[in-house]
């Protein structure tokens, strides 16, 4: 059955809805990114991203700290201007608890297209004006080797909220395992099965997918958009409504695979550090 004549699909990257700070409400429980748990200090993984604030707009997303001094995050996180993102190092950084570096400079890819959901080369880099705190340390970067494919688990970490339904949970750094659904044909993407309550959502952009092999930790995916469908039953005049009510992050998710983007990556660090 073509499946594209029951379904209209929308796709809403996830800057549309990186979460402005005014809207963050802080939760005891342990509720997490979506369906997972609180970062804890001990976590292994906590130490590789950060909380990025676009300064211009007050809006954020999460990064991950890829050299000393270099972030890799979605294109669609950063402003107008590459010195008006604040870093914010630390698992609540809303609480005040936090250590701040500013950004010093950006590379955005220069394919980098919002309107072209088929590949949208949503990667940059931000230099920061010094370097991350000592308790930081950089992910390692996947070679032309590494065994991406469908099915292989990884951890999703990020800032987000809990639900597309509301802004609950943002800015409290959360953790939880998922799996590659499927890679796109090129390959500059994959999708990951939001439908069983895990996974990413506003606020988590840019975060990563982390995988572990062969005793180190490997960034091998920036998290990118939230991908939802309307059912055809729901007429024009309905689905305002439908949209209201309905939780845009339980359907999927979709990271750019940093696998094929090693030729940028190079030359951006290049041209970021030199």
């Amino acid at each position: 059955m073509n499946m594209t004549r029951h379904f209209f699909s929308m796709i809403f990257l996830l800057s549309m809805g990186c979460a402005p700070a005014e809207h963050f409400v802080s939760l005891e429980n342990s509720d997490a990114i979506v369906g997972g748990e609180i970062t804890t200090l001990k976590s292994p993984v906590a130490k590789y991203v950060v909380l990025v604030i676009d300064d211009d707009s007050g809006s954020y997303c999460t990064g991950t700290l890829i050299r000393a001094n270099v972030v890799l995050t979605a294109a669609h996180c950063l402003g107008k201007r590459g010195d008006g993102l604040t870093l914010a190092f630390g698992r609540n950084p809303m609480s005040g608890n936090y250590i701040a570096r500013r950004s010093a400079a950006v590379v955005v890819h220069p394919d980098y297209k919002k309107a072209n959901s088929q590949d949208p080369h949503d990667l940059a880099l931000i230099l920061i004006d010094g370097s991350a705190p000592h308790s930081f340390a950089p992910a390692k970067i996947p070679d032309s080797s590494f065994p991406m494919q469908k099915n292989l688990g990884f951890t999703a970490i990020g800032y987000g909220r809990i639900s597309g339904k509301s802004p609950q949970g943002i800015g409290v750094l959360r953790d939880t395992q998922l799996k590659v659904s499927h890679l796109t044909q090129s390959q500059k993407q994959f999708y990951v099965n939001q439908e069983n309550g895990k996974g990413i959502c506003n606020g988590d952009s840019g975060g990563p997918a982390l995988m572990r092999y062969k005793g180190a930790d490997y960034i091998v995916g920036v998290a990118s958009a939230i991908y939802w469908t309307i059912p055809s039953s729901v007429r024009a005049d309905q689905r305002a409504d439908y949209i209201s009510k309905k939780d845009t992050c339980a359907e999927k998710s979709i990271y750019i695979n940093l696998k094929s983007h090693q030729t940028w990556l190079s030359q951006a660090l290049l041209q970021l550090l030199n």
